[in-house]
Parts: C-alpha cells; structure tokens; sequence
C-alpha cells in the first residue's frame, strides 16, 4: 500500500497546483486523474480570465504563460445609456485581470505533475483508518493509497464528492452560454474588455494571448435564455443578433472558429469536509460565467488549502488535524457564497422585464460608475486583493 501526505483527486489545474506548491514545501503528494497523459493538447478555443492574484499564485510555482492583459473593463446595460467603466488606476493596479488559454495552463501544469499523476484512473471508494487519522483511498485498479488527506479537485461532478455524501445545492439557470473566437476588424487597444446586459444575452468580449502577432483575436461568452432558443438554431441565432451587441460596443465582429455552448448552473456544498476528505474549487462550487471568476474562485480556495497545509506542516503538527481543514472551509465558504449570490442577483437584475428594474438598472449603472469607494470595492473582491 502506498503512503503519502495528501491524494489529490483530479490532474486539473486547480489539483496540479497544489501539487506543485505543497511539493515546493516538501509536502509528497498524488495525483489520481482519469483521463489519458496527452502530452500537448491543441490550442484550443477555451480561455480563462485570471485575476492578478492568481497569476501571482501560479508565477510563485514558475508557471508563467502567455496572456492577454486587460486594463479596462466597460460594462453596458443593452437596453439603455447606463455604464460602469472599471479602470486598473482606480486600485492602483496596472491590470485588472489576464486572458490566458486554457490548453496552455493545463499543458504547463500536467507537464509539471506528470511524475506524481497516475493517469486513466480514479478514486473509487474511501475508507476512514481506525488506527490513526487517516484514510485509504481505492482506485479503479484495485491499488489503494494511504493519505491523511483527500482533497477532491476533480471538478463539478466530483467523484470524491459523491463518495462523501456531503448535501449539495444545485441551480440551473435555464440559460446556454456560447463561446467563440472573433477577429474585431475595428480594434485600436488590445486592453479593453467589453460586457454588455440585455435581454439578447449577457455579452462579453475579451482580447485574447496574441500568437504569432495574430492581433485582434479575442473571446467571446454569451449567455442566452434558453426559452429564446426553443424555435432558432444556436448558429441562426447568433448571425441575427451578433449585430445588436457590435453596435452597442462600436465594434466589428468576424467570426474565426467554431462557436461551442453548454448548459449553464451552479453548486455549492454546504460543508467542504467529511472526516480527512475535502472539496476544493469546482468540487465545492461553481458560479455563473458572467464575471469570469470561477477559476479565480478555485485558485484562492487552493491557496488557503496550502496555506493551511503547510502551517501546520512547519509547526510539526498532523496535517490531518480536524483544524487543519476547518479553517481552509471558514475562510473560503462564506467567500464562494457570497460570489455565488452576487452573481446570481447580477443574472436576475439585469434579465429582469420590469420597467421600474430597467430605469434602475440605468440609474445604479451610472451612479455606481461615479462612486469611486463602491467601485474600487468590487473591483477589489473581483482582482482578488481581498483575500476573505
């Protein structure tokens, strides 16, 4: 039987961080991923938005990508003239956040982790030793791995997750989000990120890592109710409407890949921990895409993990210790939450039909954009200065 200080369940990017980190701190750790070791995966169309405190956490573990900064963020209401600009300046930041692909990160990452992961496998049931504060993981292959922590990383249908029972609430917002890339024929700075609310969709538009000086490329997320799509193919829909939101930004738009969606809702366990098991990032939670922070969410989740891990590790306690965990899920439950319905009260205000919430809205839009504190606070929470 193997023995190590922690299994992380899932070799995504969140589980190979942590691997990568609690290695640096002399901390052995497996990874148990199920899918294949590819090598490189392809380019790829999917990005994610880091904020600055993420890319620091992942720099800090020599993991240095190409991406696309973004120093302003301008967001519309469609259905009226109400605006917020976010600037960097206003929090004395030279970026707010940074595009980066997704295939790159996870390449970079598996790369790192390769001679810690056992690929094609996965952690089929868990058992609570008597003898000490541990656990034994069995795997797929009949193998079991002794721990005194299993951290679930293994995303929204996190296997560990089910395996602990823990309650979950789940919410599905009847909504698909669609993504693609775009050239912007139009374009002047490569820095501005574009969001704009109707009832069309939640539209948002951010510049993209330049390869190969392939300027102008940038992402696009759009999220529509699905009770629009009942009669329209997702393709007719997008080719009749992409003109309301170029107008709206002042942009032209030429489409340059394949278009993808998915069903759109969120998660959130009540409790992050059973005994030595524990839910980390997606396992835990998942958001709305709308503001991009999922995966910001995910990494300060690890991080506090880490930090947590380690301390205890360093003043020579048991990481298994019961406190170890506990503090990990009081600092990020109430955090996630708090995102969780944010998001959710931005999704509902801006969809909202009502007359009175759309002269609202343009009113909160606006005096919002003049309230210096107000906005340097949410972009504050969104960039990650604010830890809890």
């Amino acid at each position: 039987v193997m023995n190590v200080s922690v299994v992380i369940s899932g070799g995504g990017i969140i589980g190979n961080y942590i691997s990568l980190r609690l290695k640096r701190n002399n901390i052995d750790s497996i990874i148990i991923e199920k899918s294949d070791y590819a090598s490189v995966m392809p380019a790829g169309i999917r990005t994610l938005t880091l904020n600055n405190h993420s890319m620091s956490l992942l720099k800090a573990e020599g993991i240095d990508i190409d991406s696309a900064p973004i120093n302003e963020i301008n967001a519309f209401d469609g259905e009226g003239t109400g605006k917020i600009q976010f600037l960097a300046q206003d929090i004395d930041e030279s970026y707010l956040s940074h595009v980066v692909m997704f295939n790159d990160l996870k390449n970079r990452l598996t790369e790192a982790c390769k001679d810690r992961t056992i690929f094609n496998n996965e952690i089929n049931s868990i058992q609570k030793l008597n003898s000490e504060d541990a656990s034994e993981a069995v795997l797929g292959n009949g193998e079991s791995i002794q721990a005194q922590i299993i951290a679930g990383c293994d995303g929204r249908n996190s296997n560990v997750a089910k395996i602990t029972g823990l309650p979950n609430e789940y919410y599905e917002y009847k909504q698909t989000a669609i993504t693609f890339v775009g050239h912007v024929l139009n374009d002047d700075s490569n820095l501005i990120a574009h969001q704009a609310f109707s009832e069309k969709g939640i539209f948002a538009l951010m510049p993209m890592p330049n390869k190969d000086s392939n300027k102008n490329r940038y992402t696009i997320v759009w999220s529509i109710d699905n009770s629009i799509l009942q009669n329209i193919s997702l393709i007719e829909y997008v080719k009749n409407n992409l003109s309301f939101f170029e107008s709206k930004l002042g942009v032209e738009i030429e489409i340059d890949s394949e278009i993808l969606n998915f069903k759109l809702s969120n998660h959130h366990f009540k409790n992050y921990i059973k005994d030595s098991v524990v839910l980390i990032g997606d396992a835990a939670h998942s958001i709305h895409p709308l503001a991009g922070q999922g995966i910001n969410l995910g990494l300060a989740d690890a991080d506090i993990f880490c930090d947590e891990v380690i301390n205890a590790y360093n003043k020579g306690y048991e990481i298994s210790n019961k406190a170890v965990l506990k503090k990990y899920e009081i600092k990020r439950k109430g955090m996630n939450l708090l995102m969780l319905k944010s998001m959710d009260f931005f999704v509902d205000f801006f969809s909202s039909k009502n007359i009175y919430v759309m002269l609202l809205r343009n009113f909160g839009l606006s005096s919002v954009n003049k309230t210096k504190f107000l906005k340097a606070f949410l972009m504050k929470q969104a960039s990650g200065l604010n830890k809890f």
